[in-house]
């Protein structure tokens, strides 16, 4: 297996030298030492790969990160937030295998090469398209097996978008709430007594745009409920934080585009009215802004 992610120096030589160290509420204490950290140039010589697992953020142009190291035979593996984000790939990748994922697995870096694990680890997957021709639905198989191999959960399903427009409705309500109050789940719904119903409104604008695409059963009141079960079970262990609260706090940009400007753009596409979805949208922008200004940014004026 060959790790490419692009940390900074200091990661680098800590994770050539120590590895990564891995606790785990599942798996227990290890380590994991990558074989190549730091290009997919560098990958390359361990190439060439029956797949590729992308990870990466859901940024424009990312697709194109991982074209030295894509062959014919290659399956492309998107574990990415967001909806449509498949699309990209498709288009500079058109006779290879694709396969969209959707990622359960409750992770926090507490320290540079410590990651700590919490108590999930499901990976969910399916061919794009749906209906995809046998080959694809065998290698998504295939990988299935390989993840059960290896103590891992990935089931497949026949159509996966429903699942991850569930996961984008979980994602739209919870990573820009706590990255703008700058809570972690469980102390953002101390904050308020109307913090719990914000999250429930959010979601169910992203259930009424995967209903005009065809999925009204993706995003149930049922499972919205049962989903909101988890961060409330937390309020007595201590909450997570989500990824775009963790972006927040590094200084660094958000996914705000997948997560929820995509979704937003569908639902106006369709005529869909989603006033949590916009309003939460627009201000997560601003966050976003605030952290990666453009030319257009100017400094307060100050008056003496």
């Amino acid at each position: 297996m060959v790790n490419c992610p692009t940390p900074d120096e200091s990661e680098v030589s800590s994770h050539l030298e120590s590895g990564i160290s891995v606790r785990s509420k599942i798996f227990g204490n290890t380590s994991y030492r990558p074989a190549a950290v730091q290009t997919v140039r560098q990958a390359i010589e361990n190439g060439p790969f029956d797949y590729i697992v992308v990870t990466a953020k859901a940024f424009p142009g990312t697709a194109k990160l991982i074209e030295e190291a894509v062959d014919p035979s290659t399956t492309i593996v998107l574990g990415q937030n967001g909806i449509g984000g498949e699309r990209e790939y498709a288009e500079l990748y058109p006779d290879n295998v694709l396969i969209a994922g959707v990622i359960y697995l409750p992770v926090t870096q507490v320290e540079p090469g410590v990651v700590e694990h919490g108590p999930l680890e499901r990976f969910e997957i399916g061919t794009y398209p749906p209906d995809a021709p046998l080959k694809a639905k065998e290698r998504c198989r295939e990988l299935s097996d390989l993840f059960r191999a290896g103590g891992g959960s990935a089931p497949v399903f026949d159509d996966i978008q429903p699942q991850r427009w569930f996961k984008l409705a979980v994602n739209a309500a919870w990573n820009p709430t706590t990255a703008l109050t700058m809570c972690d789940d469980a102390n953002y719904l101390r904050s308020s007594p109307k913090a719990e119903d914000v999250i429930r409104k959010i979601m169910k604008d992203v259930a009424k745009i995967a209903a005009a695409v065809g999925y009204p059963d993706a995003i149930t009141d049922e499972r919205i409920e049962q989903d909101l079960q988890r961060p409330k079970g937390r309020l007595d262990t201590g909450g997570k934080e989500p990824s775009m609260l963790t972006d927040v706090r590094n200084g660094r940009a958000t996914e705000v585009e997948a997560i929820l400007g995509n979704a937003l753009r569908v639902g106006e596409e369709r005529g869909v009215d989603t006033p949590y979805l916009e309003l939460i949208y627009t201000l997560a922008k601003g966050r976003d802004y605030a952290i990666v200004p453009d030319e257009r940014w100017k400094p307060i004026a100050r008056h003496g």
